[in-house]
């Protein structure tokens, strides 16, 4: 999907968001079938890069937004100052970003362990029994620790996709330039400067 400035039509908008689905609903397939490690670590490293990229597309689109979100010491570069940077923008709600926050404290332990690390863990258990449960038809996620997670993460992976490809198709607006100078001499064109008297 590439970002346009005007917004796209929105039959192109249902194929984007339909790719973007699809595409979505294949990563959630193939992490089912991983240990516990690396479905941890695939479902942070997909939610990080999300996020990533809804940072960039909601911002002004310039070189001080892409050297704030990628590159090495990029501000916003890490998982949790993404996580941070998006709640503080209300770009995603309460319940996503504590339910990211669980993730990300289960993802350290699971990037910084490399054995007897797994859902069965009292400390795991207990930090996905954390999680907010919410599916977009709100029923309650049954099954074990690995289920809930899923359920839960993979809920947050479907709206926060559907709302990137909002952002950058122009269904819904970016951060707004609330920017501006000031001047003791009325402006003779509407623009960014305020007029003090």
């Amino acid at each position: 999907m590439e970002q346009q400035s005007k917004g796209t039509s929105n039959a192109q908008h249902e194929e984007n968001e339909r790719y973007s689905l699809d595409k979505l609903n294949r990563f959630i397939s193939a992490i089912r079938k991983q240990d516990d490690q690396a479905m941890v670590l695939s479902l942070a490293t997909f939610l990080e890069d999300t996020l990533g990229r809804l940072l960039i597309a909601y911002f002004r689109s310039c070189k001080a937004t892409k050297d704030l979100v990628e590159g090495f010491n990029a501000p916003l570069g890490t998982f949790g100052s993404r996580i941070k940077a998006v709640y503080a923008f209300g770009l995603v709600t309460d319940d996503q970003f504590k339910d990211m926050e669980v993730l990300r404290r289960i993802r350290n332990h699971f990037a910084h362990n490399w054995e007897g690390i797994s859902f069965e863990r009292n400390d795991i258990q207990s930090l996905i029994g954390q999680l907010s449960g919410y599916t977009v038809d709100h029923k309650k996620i049954e099954g074990a620790p690995k289920e809930i997670l899923l359920g839960t993460l993979s809920t947050c992976c479907v709206e926060l996709q559907v709302f990137l490809g909002r952002l950058i198709d122009g269904k819904t607006e970016k951060a707004p330039d609330v920017s501006h100078r000031l001047t003791t001499v009325p402006p003779t064109e509407p623009g960014y400067r305020r007029f003090v008297k």
